[in-house]
């Protein structure tokens, strides 16, 4: 029995660390394409939709995706945050366990703000950019 409790172990903790290897360039290219999509949909639902005002950054990416579940989908085991100034928004997503920021795009914009993945330093799940210079432009 402790044999078999060795082996399972020894499986578990090697299956584990392929889940937690380094995404690929093609991967981070997708989901920033994803991320787009939903950082738009939460943009619209700040700007225009009066109901959003307050809500918790969980319910406003919920109101803002209901729409289109499938928004979602690839972020699936991701952490994605939400945040709000005014009527200006950004969407941020991160490695669930490190909490490593991987995306950050405003929602004023076409184009994905920050690749963070590859920047070559661990940094935290928080958002970086200035939403209101950005979405001065």
């Amino acid at each position: 029995m402790n044999r078999i409790y060795k082996i399972t172990a020894a499986l578990t903790v090697c299956l584990l660390a392929a889940c937690v290897t380094e995404p690929t360039e093609r991967e981070m290219n997708y989901l920033a394409s994803a991320l787009t999509k939903v950082s738009a949909a939460v943009d619209a639902t700040v700007r225009y939709r009066r109901p959003a005002d307050g809500l918790p950054e969980a319910a406003l990416l919920q109101l803002s995706t209901a729409h289109d579940p499938a928004l979602m989908k690839p972020f699936d085991g991701l952490t994605v945050r939400v945040l709000r100034d005014g009527r200006d928004s950004a969407v941020l997503v991160c490695a669930p366990r490190a909490g490593k920021a991987l995306l950050e795009d405003a929602g004023c914009t076409a184009k994905l703000e920050q690749h963070r993945w590859n920047n070559g330093s661990t940094d935290h799940c928080e958002f970086t950019i200035d939403i209101k210079k950005v979405c001065a432009r």
